[in-house]
């Protein structure tokens, strides 16, 4: 599913006020916004939503196990099988008929006959952005700089479709304390001042409104400063 097409603006007219409805129970939320984001990704091919969710299931394990591990050596035996995975399927999409074709020619060049063959794999939408996810997700972990969440929440994260296709790459510690977080429908999440501190919406029109009637006094001010 694209997003400038008919068809996705008819999902998200249906998606859009289920969430805002869910968002305040976010065990709701969650598992409904999942099967949104499966939806999504299956509309252009359904056979490859079992790598996604084989993806997502991969890296939490290893994920949980990296954190929960106390030896050095393990840790980092486990974050590399973890990056082989992700990247060994990400260069088996990508790649894989660009280094066998490279790798015929050479063999050509040579005098060998190499009996590989090209596949034609079709890539599927979005692998990139969903596998480094993956990857920052496993390497914050072994980091000790986010401790992983539950899977239902890896999920919602790694699936988001939003972003699915068309990315950002975002870090965990980014994303996931959002999911975690109850909202309210009826508020607008809060902006910040330029001082950092945050400002409602209804608070930020009033002191717009004060500056520009500040701005707007200081030429008559300047002008009557003038008079004799």
């Amino acid at each position: 599913m694209l997003f400038p097409t008919a068809t996705f603006a008819l999902f998200f007219l249906v998606v859009l006020p289920l969430s805002w409805l869910t968002m305040p129970w976010p065990h709701r939320w969650r598992p409904f916004i999942i099967l949104a984001s499966y939806v999504f990704y299956s509309w252009w091919d359904w056979r490859f939503v079992p790598l996604l969710a084989g993806c997502t299931l991969w890296n939490q394990l290893l994920a949980v196990r990296i954190w929960r591990s106390t030896v050095q050596a393990q840790k980092r035996a486990l974050l590399v099988l973890a990056l082989a995975g992700d990247l060994g399927l990400l260069g088996y999409f990508k790649y894989y008929d660009f280094f066998v074709s490279s790798g015929d020619n050479l063999a050509s060049y040579v005098g060998m006959d190499l009996p590989l063959s090209l596949k034609s794999i079709v890539l599927p939408v979005g692998i990139s952005f969903f596998t480094f996810m993956a990857i920052s997700y496993v390497v914050d972990a072994y980091r000790g700089d986010f401790q992983p969440t539950t899977l239902e929440k890896f999920a919602v994260y790694l699936s988001f479709f939003p972003h699915l296709v068309a990315g950002p790459i975002v870090r965990p510690a980014e994303l996931i304390p959002q999911i975690e977080t109850p909202r309210d429908p009826r508020r607008v999440p809060h902006h910040e001042s330029r001082a950092g501190n945050p400002v409602d919406l209804d608070d930020r029109a009033e002191v717009d409104a004060r500056r520009q009637a500040q701005r707007s006094r200081v030429p008559c001010d300047r002008a009557a400063s003038r008079v004799p």
